[in-house]
């Protein structure tokens, strides 16, 4: 006869609970998932890479929980053509605003879409970003940094510059006034490398070449004008119309190159805020304050300012080739203020003679520093009271309170010049910069982003893709040099003598 099932047995009751404790893990793997879909990507995913590739900077989430107004982006790419880094660099933009609005554009499905942004051809992962009637193009081969392998004579990818791309791109378009730069010409200066350019119009500021020599002032729409190295001397008018510009409020970013020809004009400029270049070009005597080999080729501290604190905070280099020592005097007039930026150290001095000189040791008549090799002058410039006499004496028919209120809506406000000069042409120098991995460029950013005011300054590195230079001062080059010559052979004959001795006494 055959045994009836028991469902009210001892394993029924275990396989009863083994099913339901199945049931519950799973169910609660489901509730986990489900959980973690809706967590956020940068807190989802780990980002593991030595230049965070797949993470955005401080910059672009500070720009980003501030955005008050919606923008899109739209990414254009064909299904399964998606750039991985780009796709991911896309996610955190859109978990870090509310603002932020992303929306995939098939250019097979959707081939007329780009051509009402751009008339170029339109690659996949490739950007559109709009906010309200505002829009820029972001062409996919921007996002990366190609450079020619001579090696093999083919181009290879070296950096990633999306972030950067994407967020001056929302800058732009959320932006109302963006600010405009005139760089003088006319007087052999020296030229403005593209990379810089770039540099200057991610961080969306316009420029225009300026010639003061056709013209009665600076133009009333220069938000910074730039001076950068020139070789013959400005006119008397010219040096003028610039004093003319500061006074007014004005904003100068200067640099200079050594010469043995005077340059009155160009130095008046200095001079009216009580500031001159000191003969000869400096030299250092303290080997960690100058790049290996070359004790003219300096490497400074920096002073606590807003331009520097990027620097302080972090580490960094600024490099700075034949720089001349500055000399800064008394206060001209009240309301002006000069901070230096980069300094020497105690021990540097300035070789007066430069042409003839065989040698960088210190000889006869060089100056002793320590110099400032950057300053940053700002003056408050206190606005007339344009209030008519007659407000005063109008209370018979005007109350105090509407006296009060013209006075307010005629009076001005204070303005501020700002220049900062920099002593040497080699801050902005492409190989320059390189030696110490951006560092010279950032700081001439940060300088602009001062004089701007950070209205709509954003400044973002490219990500290197291969590496970036170690910059090592010369002090340290020597002792680490000592280190591996002298100290570990020693250390390695010490081991080896006390080891032989040891087994010679067994």
């Amino acid at each position: 006869m055959k045994q009836r099932l028991k469902f009210n047995g001892k394993q029924f009751r275990q396989g009863s609970y083994s099913s339901v404790m199945i049931v519950i893990v799973i169910a609660i793997v489901i509730v986990i998932n489900l959980a973690a879909s809706q967590i956020p990507s940068q807190y989802a995913q780990l980002d593991v890479t030595d230049n965070q590739l797949y993470s955005i900077g401080d910059q672009t989430r500070s720009m980003l929980s501030e955005l008050t107004e919606d923008v899109e982006i739209y990414y254009i790419c064909q299904e399964g053509s998606e750039d991985d880094v780009i796709s991911k660099m896309l996610d955190r933009y859109a978990d870090g605003s509310s603002h932020i609005k992303v929306t995939k554009v098939d250019p097979v499905v959707n081939p007329q879409f780009a051509a009402q942004y751009t008339d170029e051809t339109v690659y996949d992962n490739s950007l559109v970003v709009v906010s309200g009637d505002t829009y820029q193009y972001i062409p996919y081969s921007d996002m990366y940094v190609y450079e020619m392998n001579y090696n093999t004579y083919t181009t290879q990818q070296t950096a990633y510059d999306g972030e950067g791309r994407l967020t001056s791109a929302i800058s732009y378009v959320t932006s109302d006034d963006l600010p405009k730069m005139y760089i003088l010409q006319g007087h052999n200066e020296a030229e403005i490398s593209s990379t810089l350019e770039d540099r200057i119009s991610k961080q969306n500021i316009t420029t225009e070449t300026l010639s003061l020599l056709t013209l009665e002032a600076v133009p009333e729409d220069c938000d910074i004008l730039m001076i950068n190295s020139p070789q013959t001397d400005l006119s008397e008018t010219e040096a003028q119309y610039i004093i003319d510009y500061l006074d007014n409020g004005g904003k100068v970013f200067m640099t200079s190159t050594y010469t043995d020809t005077e340059m009155p004009n160009f130095d008046s400029i200095l001079s009216h805020y009580g500031l001159a270049k000191t003969d000869g070009i400096v030299v250092e005597g303290n080997s960690n304050y100058y790049y290996p080999g070359y004790p003219s080729y300096l490497l400074p501290d920096f002073e606590s300012h807003t331009i520097t604190t990027d620097f302080t905070s972090n580490y960094r280099y600024v490099i700075l080739p034949s720089a001349q020592g500055i000399s800064v005097g008394d206060a001209p007039r009240d309301g002006v203020t000069v901070n230096s930026l980069l300094t020497t150290s105690d021990d540097a001095y300035s070789k007066v003679n430069v042409t003839s000189a065989t040698t960088y040791d210190k000889e006869d008549g060089d100056i002793d520093g320590p110099f400032p090799l950057a300053v940053a002058v700002s003056e408050t410039i206190e606005s007339e009271d344009t209030t008519d006499e007659t407000t005063a004496d109008s209370t018979e028919t005007t109350s105090d309170t509407e006296a009060s209120q013209e006075t307010e809506a005629d009076q001005e406000e204070d303005k501020e010049a700002q220049l900062v000069y920099v002593s040497t042409s080699g801050l902005l120098d492409d190989t320059m910069n390189s030696v110490v991995s951006g560092g010279n460029y950032d700081f001439f950013m940060n300088a602009i982003s001062w004089m701007s005011g950070e209205t709509s300054s954003v400044s973002i590195d490219e990500k290197s893709l291969s590496y970036e230079a170690l910059m090592v001062t010369a002090g340290s080059a020597n002792m680490w040099g000592i280190v591996l010559i002298a100290a570990v052979p020693v250390a390695v004959l010490v081991i080896g003598v006390i080891v032989w001795v040891q087994r010679r006494r067994r």
